[in-house]
């Protein structure tokens, strides 16, 4: 058997070994390594309870015997369910024991994390804190379990279905011995999803950990002192809707949680980081709409797309149950399973001084996989949550291509749908990777400080991403990744600048993109200098560029992947000499 084959085989045996029976085992051990039990001695067990697994059915009765017995083969379709209960049984007994080191994870998340952000959303709540945090001794209960292998993307999913309810206490307050409110019980019902990748042909098998939720959960919170955490201003336009809901999204799809579970892999390696599809989303129309203007019998009604990290909005439309918008929009979204598309619609309150939030007309959903299927939907939806209201929503997914000649009629296509539309539309999609810097201003850096050493503003046109720096060999380390939707790529230019802690300027260098499209495979990674700077700084970045495409777009042309994927010199070469060809041609 070729060796390419063998190793598809064993990691496909592999794959099913692990699905099959012992998933368990592996997370008891990521969390008995979490607290210093070496996993080795874990896998061990594993094979040694295997083989005492295979002993023990090799002396069972053969399936010869079973067929000759019909009281045994009555009973046999009960065997299933009896192991399935067996091994939920089984996982709650894991759950509930690795419950108080989940808890202390959850409190070092909060205040280690989550506090840190809140205090930046305004001056007000620079002395935020989370007094107490107290998640209680009930574990969450695991009502089912499903397993899925893809032996092609080396990975297994495991879906729990999730259970909690119980009391809590964690209260937030602005000194260490003075709560304004807080939570005295949490209610949570959901899937929790959870990515075993990649397989491994080495201890530990799994490279990481991946938790999320694929669809938003049922969460409920009871609070304590709410109206006065409310009254705070920057939140006094919130309401106890609004926070669960922000709470409720921390973990799901596309946000996830990726732990590794061996220093030799890095889980920006993960093929789901990096969002490599893209998704050309038009809003078209509705009709049938509720009034929630009872006087005039209408609404004002506009819609809130939800996809990828992703969040756009229409136009309002006054006084109109049958609506029509006519909006195009473009979404990046990632290999991240169970990931869809959602559409709210709401009616506008005109009320002077009103503090209600819009009124909803209802919502719908469409998975990323059946348009990744169909590669072009054109359907009118039913709103949910409403008595009546339907809404057209056509979506193509766009492919990308790294052939520059394709630029300009790229451009022509878009132009004709700009102006059928009234709305301007991407042309590519700019992948950028922020590595690091030399000759930054030495900063010594405490432990317990929260600050990033230097801060990068990747800006194109009016997007602008920030991120902050680690320290790694006494240099800015930032190794963060930035997607951006371009109108032109020869009329556009990404602009980096380099902030110090305190917001001082440490330089900044601009990048044409008409440079990318120039660049062969229209990819450059490069040191390029800082300017402004008193000595001689530099940064390292990787920059690549994707021509957008429909699929019913012809000539059809070849799709290509975007950074995560690495091509080698000799492929690239091929491309170029089989272009010279056709153009010859």
């Amino acid at each position: 058997m070729p060796e390419h084959n063998q190793s598809s085989f064993r990691l496909q045996s592999m794959s099913q070994f692990i699905s099959e029976n012992y998933i368990l085992f592996l997370l008891l051990g990521y969390f008995l390594g979490s607290i210093h039990f070496k996993i080795g001695y874990v896998i061990i067990g594993i094979l040694i309870w295997k083989r005492y697994r295979y002993w023990k059915t090799s002396r069972c009765p053969s399936g010869m015997k079973t067929e000759d017995n019909p009281k045994d083969q009555k009973q046999t379709p009960q065997k299933p369910i009896r192991e399935h209960f067996e091994r939920n049984k089984s996982l709650n007994v894991i759950v509930e024991s690795m419950w108080p080191y989940v808890t202390t994870v959850l409190e070092n998340t909060l205040r280690q994390k989550i506090q840190p952000k809140i205090r930046c959303v305004s001056k007000y709540l620079s002395s935020f804190r989370f007094i107490n945090v107290d998640f209680g001794k009930k574990a969450p209960q695991v009502t089912a379990l499903r397993a899925h292998a893809d032996p092609e993307k080396k990975q297994i999913m495991l879906d729990l279905e999730i259970s909690y309810n119980t009391e809590v206490k964690v209260d937030i307050g602005f000194t260490e011995g003075t709560a304004i409110a807080g939570v005295k019980s949490v209610k949570l019902e959901g899937t929790l999803r959870i990515i075993l990748a990649p397989l491994m042909e080495e201890v530990p098998l799994v490279g990481s950990l991946t938790f999320y939720f694929p669809h938003r959960p049922v969460l409920e919170l009871r609070w304590t002192g709410l109206s006065h955490l409310l009254n705070i201003p920057g939140l006094h336009t919130m309401s106890d809707k609004k926070i669960v809901d922000k709470i409720a999204h921390f973990l799901v799809s596309p946000n996830h949680l990726s732990q590794p579970l061996t220093s030799k892999f890095d889980v920006n390696e993960l093929h789901f980081i990096e969002p490599k599809n893209v998704l050309r989303v038009h809003v078209i129309e509705a009709k049938n709409l509720i009034a929630k203007d009872i006087l005039m019998k209408s609404s004002d009604p506009y819609v809130v797309i939800h996809g990828g990290k992703t969040i756009e909005k229409t136009r309002i439309i006054h006084k109109n149950l049958n609506p029509q918008w006519n909006e195009p929009f473009e979404i990046l979204y990632s290999d991240l399973p169970g990931q869809e598309i959602e559409f709210h619609l709401f009616h506008k309150n005109r009320a002077i001084h009103h503090r209600e939030i819009d009124q909803s007309l209802g919502k719908c959903t469409i998975s990323t996989d059946e348009v990744s299927e169909t590669k072009c939907l054109d359907k009118w939806i039913q709103l949910e949550s409403a008595k009546s209201g339907q809404l057209h929503i056509k979506m193509e997914r766009l492919k990308l291509l790294s052939d520059p000649t394709k630029l300009e009629e790229v451009l022509k296509e878009n132009m004709q749908t700009q102006l059928e539309w009234n709305k301007e539309i991407s042309t590519a999609v700019l992948y950028a990777v922020i590595e690091k810097a030399r000759g930054l201003p030495m900063i010594q850096v405490r432990k317990d400080k929260l600050k990033p050493l230097a801060v990068v503003h990747a800006s194109v046109g009016d997007s602008v991403k920030k991120t902050g720096s680690k320290v790694n060999n006494g240099e800015a380390e930032w190794k963060k990744r930035f997607q951006f939707l371009i109108r032109n790529p020869l009329s556009e230019e990404l602009k980096l600048k380099v902030l110090n802690e305190s917001g001082a300027p440490l330089g900044c260098v601009t990048v044409p993109l008409s440079r990318l499209v120039a660049a062969m495979d229209m990819t450059m990674e490069d040191w390029l200098p800082l300017e402004l700077t008193e000595q001689n700084c530099d940064i390292r970045v990787k920059l690549q560029l994707r021509i957008l495409t429909p699929y019913s777009m012809k000539p059809e042309q070849q799709e290509s992947t975007p950074i995560t994927q690495k091509k080698t010199k000799a492929s690239l070469s091929r491309k170029r000499k089989s272009r010279t060809k056709v153009n010859k041609q």
